[in-house]
């Protein structure tokens, strides 16, 4: 083979060698630059991450500053003010400033009901009255459990898969001691950190004292103004509503009519029956009463067998029919012993004068509604006559 083929075989051999080499080492650069890529983006997407978090925290930190700032005035708020629906609004208030969420429900405990009744912080709007009993839904399971209940918690406690019949996410009891006071509800939580649960545990002790204060001073309040053997409102709470009823009669140029109604034949109940049996009839006709009365009607047990209906802006004509209406009632009602009384029932009369046509104080109106009283029980009982002017 001549030597010159020899040669150029070689150069096209080098050639050949040199380009593969060259290739490779472009493979190796893109390999080498893509890798360095991926890790670029990596460490990219890890600090966009870390920035979301730190604004996150940011944010977290500003809130629960904000939080811990606001606890003294909150706390000062609730303890100061003589009204539950302030330091209703004062709790869910509290809530919102440290919980990101769309709902925040507060439910007390009506323990004569046994049931959490959701509380409206509307003044204006009625609102379908909500309540749950201890172990129902989210609510009543942080009752009854007297722990913070999560959604997922109370799906393993009690099996349920669906949504009951509130989607809150969250439950907090507020308990003074050993006595639920009520629920605190949270919604869906945004952005959540992991320390809610800690937070809305202490609002829930924060506000426990300031509800028990409220609970304590309202059944005082309550014992105060109510007659014990019926549980209508005794002749103090009576005095003070009347007051507000004339002032309000006097600016609107209305009228307040006093109904006085007395239980007919009442020594002769007892005397044949026992007091015991006398204290029963009365118990059972008050309830009757309150069950078919108007709702702006104020029922007070006025003395022994007496009672006093006040109707603020209702006419003596209007309040004739309404009294009538109760005593036909009452005569209908099948009371223990009935027939043993001397008309063969248990029946009232009544006696109707209102201010400001009749007095120009609820004594003097009360004064006129016993003389028609006196009256109607002089006429044959079992009626209602009006104080004629």
């Amino acid at each position: 083979m001549p030597d010159y083929v020899v040669l150029i075989s070689a150069a096209v051999i080098l050639s050949l060698i040199v380009f593969l080499f060259f290739l490779l080492l472009q493979r190796m650069k893109i390999r080498r630059d893509s890798a360095a890529g991926k890790e670029i983006m990596q460490k990219d997407n890890q600090i966009k991450k870390l920035n979301t978090k730190i604004s996150t925290l940011l944010q977290l930190n500003s809130r629960y500053l904000s939080f811990i700032l606001k606890v003294p005035a909150i706390i000062q708020r609730l303890h100061s003010t003589a009204h539950l629906k302030e330091i209703e609004r004062s709790i869910v208030d509290l809530v919102n400033d440290v919980i990101v969420t769309d709902t925040v429900e507060l439910y007390l405990f009506d323990a004569s009901a046994n049931r959490l009744k959701k509380i409206s912080l509307s003044d204006s709007v009625q609102q379908e009255e909500i309540s749950y009993a201890l172990g129902e839904d989210i609510i009543g399971a942080a009752a009854e459990h007297g722990f913070v209940m999560m959604k997922e918690h109370y799906h393993k406690f009690y099996g349920v898969q669906k949504e009951g019949r509130t989607r809150l996410s969250v439950a907090v009891p507020i308990r003074y001691k050993e006595r639920l006071l009520g629920v605190i509800g949270v919604g869906e939580i945004q952005n959540p950190v992991g320390h809610e649960s800690d937070l809305l545990r202490m609002i829930s002790d924060i506000s426990s004292a300031a509800l028990m204060n409220q609970i304590i001073l309202n059944e005082a309040q309550y014992k105060a103004n109510t007659d014990s053997l019926t549980g209508l409102s005794n002749r103090n709470y009576m005095r003070q509503m009347a007051e507000i009823f004339m002032e309000k009669t006097l600016r609107d140029g209305t009228v307040l009519s006093v109904i006085l109604l007395d239980i007919d034949n009442f020594k002769h109940y007892n005397d044949t029956n026992g007091h015991n049996a006398g204290d029963a009839l009365l118990i059972e006709l008050s309830r009757l009463m309150q069950a078919t009365s108007r709702k702006e009607a104020v029922l007070s047990r006025y003395g022994g067998e007496e009672f006093v209906v006040m109707l603020p802006g209702i006419i003596k004509k209007d309040a004739l029919t309404y009294a009538d209406r109760l005593r036909d009632t009452i005569a209908r009602h099948s009371f223990p012993h009935r027939e043993k009384q001397p008309l063969g029932f248990i029946s009232v009369s009544g006696g109707i004068a209102s201010f400001p046509e009749d007095g120009d104080t609820i004594d003097k109106v009360i004064q006129k509604a016993d003389e028609a009283l006196y009256n109607a029980k002089a006429e044959g009982k079992n009626r209602i006559f009006l104080h004629a002017a």
